[in-house]
């Protein structure tokens, strides 16, 4: 979780400075909606979770769905002077910095704030209820986001752009899923059915790696950036 979050921010921060072009107030604006819609889905997600049945598979369900927002908030952020009608080399003032910073980030941001008490259910689910499970799923959360800094800087950013990283991030997380499924896969047949979703969307983003997708993604999305200059 910490390692996702940090990777994620890094290239959403990245990807909005250039559209932005970026001062330390816009990073302050996206950081700061980033923090908030953060907390925002660890409060109201906290309250929810208890009352779901399911925990692992919920934590499997938000997990999917925050790599696939992940995904497409990287092609709506290049896409993003195309939609708000400004040219190229326009700059982006205050309001639509703001407004279009917040509504592309809300789900990646949401769905990982909502990923705490979803780590924090499934911990005490297999340690225990009396296990202090907040405690130690922050620590689990800070030594990622640690690990994440240390990849991001020397493998992620000079070796591979955007949607590589994305996918690989995808294929990290599917494999974390499966990995939490397996024990459940003769309790039902939803859980069970939910780790073959698993595999074929494994399948999937191996095929956008190694076959050429997540390039042809990369390729579309700097098109529509940088339109009438290529």
């Amino acid at each position: 979780m910490g390692f996702s979050g940090l990777v994620a921010e890094v290239f959403l921060l990245r990807e909005f400075l250039i559209v932005f072009a970026g001062n330390e107030f816009s990073i302050g604006l996206i950081l700061a909606n980033w923090v908030v819609l953060e907390a925002l889905g660890a409060l109201i997600f906290g309250r929810l979770l208890e009352k779901l049945p399911g925990k692992v598979e919920t934590l499997v369900g938000l997990t999917v769905l925050f790599v696939l927002f992940l995904l497409g908030a990287i092609f709506l952020i290049r896409s993003l002077k195309g939609l708000l009608g400004i040219s190229v080399g326009e700059l982006v003032s205050l309001a639509p910095m703001f407004y279009s910073s917040f509504l592309i980030l809300a789900p990646v941001s949401v769905l990982h704030g909502a990923l705490f008490p979803a780590c924090c259910q499934v911990y005490s689910l297999f340690a225990g209820p009396d296990a202090p499970s907040a405690g130690r799923v922050y620590a689990y959360e800070t030594i990622g986001t640690v690990i994440g800094g240390v990849v991001c800087t020397y493998l992620f950013v000079p070796h591979l752009h955007t949607f590589q990283v994305v996918f690989w991030l995808a294929l990290l997380n599917l494999i974390v899923c499966i990995a939490l499924l397996v024990p459940f896969w003769r309790t039902g047949g939803f859980s069970r059915a939910l780790l073959i979703v698993q595999a074929v969307l494994i399948a999937a983003v191996g095929y956008g790696i190694f076959a050429g997708p997540a390039d042809a993604l990369h390729r579309l999305s700097i098109q529509t950036q940088w339109r009438g200059l290529h």
